[in-house]
């Protein structure tokens, strides 16, 4: 296990080992926002049709139990705090049933729709041009209305066409996230922080950030887009 974090007056800490361990010790965060595996892995011929990485993202999308760990991450939120999950559209309602079974109201599924989505073979199938994520609170939780109207729940925005993980999140969609819900100086966690992303966007956007990542790689990655150090 190894920590990072940074000297500045913001807190920045992450982690680097198993969520399943980790969890327990962690702080309580205001918002929980994270992009965990979705077993989604697969062999492909995407290598024939673009210079795109495909579906087979490695070995750390295989076999993930993409419940269990919900129970840690719920132990960690605050009383008012909410709980943005992304997955898979065929692991949607099973999140939502485990986490309502923990005591949290579902509210929305978000959708990320993204212009420039992978290509796949236009003549058998729909382009694949979203993902969900699946949003669940409790108490008086933060909802930061930022339309004149009503705010729908999807953001559109570009994926990274640069990317340090292969699903990569794009900052303006976790940021759009972050300032809906939660405020300034709340604490946002990330349990499977990948590359680091969410904490950029917390680090922009003046919340404290606590991650942890599994992959000493990514989590060098992070360590670096944070500027962080022993």
């Amino acid at each position: 296990m190894e920590h990072q974090t940074n000297p500045s007056q913001q807190k920045r800490i992450i982690s680097r080992g198993d969520a399943y361990e980790l969890l327990p010790e962690m702080p309580v965060a205001d918002l929980i926002l994270t992009d965990p595996p979705y077993n989604i892995s697969q062999d492909n011929n995407f290598n024939t049709m673009s210079d795109r990485q495909g579906l087979d993202f490695g070995e750390w999308d295989k076999g993930f139990d993409d419940l269990s760990w919900l129970e840690l991450a719920v132990d960690r939120l605050s009383r008012n705090g909410s709980i943005i999950v992304f997955c898979s559209v065929r692991r949607i309602s099973y999140i939502i049933k485990k986490l309502e079974s923990l005591g949290l109201e579902y509210k929305d599924t978000i959708r990320w729709v993204k212009p420039n989505p992978m290509p796949r073979n236009r003549d058998r199938r729909y382009v694949v041009d979203a993902e969900y994520a699946v949003w669940c609170a409790r108490g008086k939780w933060t909802f930061n209305r930022l339309s004149d109207k009503y705010d729908r729940p999807e953001i559109v925005c570009s994926a990274p066409s640069k990317r340090l993980h292969p699903t990569q999140k794009p900052i303006q969609l976790m940021e759009d996230l972050i300032r809906r819900h939660s405020n300034p100086g709340d604490t946002v966690l990330d349990p499977f922080m990948g590359s680091g992303t969410t904490g950029v966007a917390c680090q922009n956007l003046g919340r404290e950030f606590i991650g942890i990542e599994k992959d000493a790689g990514y989590f060098a990655a992070a360590r670096d887009r944070l500027q962080l150090s022993i």
